[in-house]
């Protein structure tokens, strides 16, 4: 055989290339070896499907079953299983009390009364024997207490109510200190007020007092050449509302709260305060 190939090989040379012949020489071991490994590889297959088909058709062994019979249960005893007590079970400690201090009322704080205020001294003014009150009698009505008594009487009088803390007295007081040093063109706006603050003081009853301060007042207004002139009004008057100022309606003057104030003309400057029935 292997001079067959040879002198194909040679006769191939001398041909130039190879016949088919040589081809299949060449290929025929590797074939063959193939061969034989699929010829190992097919017995393996049987042999594992014998054994595998063997274990199926077997049946199952058994597994060992524990035929040794179990020991009888122990019967309970007297200690295994005691007798229940006769003592009567024991009460839950109960939990103390908690003592809390007992609520006390809130007192109310006593209100202190606010402290007494000081009674203010009444106005000390001197007043001489014949009750002319000194130097306050001088301030307000200067040199006509010794041209007219009755100026002087009228001054003894009111000084004695402000002295003893008389507040009508007091007011009358302040309203002669601010006519006596007002201007001119300010003292017939004044008079209204001095009029009312009079008959505060003293009403109706008294007209001497009265009579006595209208001609102090007149002689003041003379002498800044001011006009103006006082007039009275009497309970029982008919009412007239030209002349007289009333809250209510009526016919007749019942009370005087003042006087009324004139013009140089003689007309109504200022009412005079009343109440009518």
């Amino acid at each position: 055989m292997n001079a067959e190939s040879e002198d194909r090989s040679e006769s191939g040379k001398k041909t130039g290339s190879p016949s088919l012949a040589e081809i299949i020489d060449v290929v025929r071991p590797h074939v063959e070896k193939i061969e034989e490994g699929f010829k190992a590889i097919r017995i393996t297959l049987d042999a594992l499907s014998e054994h595998v088909g063997g274990a199926a058709a077997s049946p199952p062994a058994e597994e060992a079953v524990d035929e040794t019979p179990e020991p009888p249960a122990a019967k309970p005893t007297a200690d295994d299983d005691p007798a229940p007590s006769t003592a009567p079970p024991a009460k839950e400690p109960k939990a103390a009390p908690v003592e809390t201090a007992p609520v006390v009322a809130a007192r109310p704080t006593p209100v202190e009364p606010p402290p007494a205020q000081p009674v203010p001294a009444p106005i000390a003014i001197p007043v001489t024997g014949g009750g002319d009150g000194g130097n306050w009698s001088q301030i307000i009505f200067g040199e006509y207490l010794t041209v007219d008594p009755s100026i002087s009487h009228l001054s003894g009088t009111l000084l004695a109510d402000v002295h003893v803390g008389d507040n009508d007295a007091v007011g009358l007081m302040g309203h002669l200190l601010d006519f006596r040093s007002a201007t001119g063109e300010r003292k017939p706006r004044m008079l209204k007020d001095v009029g009312e603050a009079f008959y505060r003081w003293k009403p109706t009853d008294d007209t001497t007092l009265r009579d006595a301060l209208i001609v102090w007042i007149h002689a003041q207004l003379d002498a800044v050449g001011i006009n103006n002139r006082i007039e009275i009004v009497q309970v029982g008057d008919r009412y007239d509302m030209q002349r007289h100022n009333a809250k209510e309606r009526g016919i007749e003057v019942g009370d005087v709260y003042g006087w009324i104030v004139l013009r140089e003309n003689g007309k109504v400057y200022s009412k005079a305060s009343v109440s009518v029935r």
